[in-house]
């Protein structure tokens, strides 16, 4: 995995599990870049429990490169039951589907 920054990520809050989890824009792109953890707290708890979410391709999409990454998150989205993180690099928008969750 590939590790990297997204500071425009970092604040942003996700509901998953029941929780609220905020995201720190810290950032691990699998070796194929089909799948992104991303580390994140939980904000509804006094604990505030650390995690990584786990972020997946939908199907068979393209996947971003690994090896050329810079800081291209453009939103979260929500759709239905499902949770998106976007990212565009020009010409293409990648949309990774938040699918799990890895307590610390």
């Amino acid at each position: 995995m590939v590790e990297t920054e997204w500071p425009e990520l970092g604040g942003a809050e996700v509901q998953y599990g029941d929780h609220t989890w905020e995201l720190t824009g810290m950032v691990d792109v699998g070796n194929t870049g089909d799948v992104l953890a991303v580390e994140a707290k939980q904000v509804d708890d006094v604990r505030q429990r650390r995690a990584t979410l786990r972020f997946g391709l939908e199907d068979d999409s393209h996947a971003l490169n690994p090896g050329d990454l810079g800081t291209h998150f453009d939103r979260l989205e929500r759709a239905r039951n499902a949770q998106y993180l976007v990212v565009k690099k020009e010409p293409r928008t990648y949309r990774y589907e938040l699918r799990g969750i890895e307590y610390e």
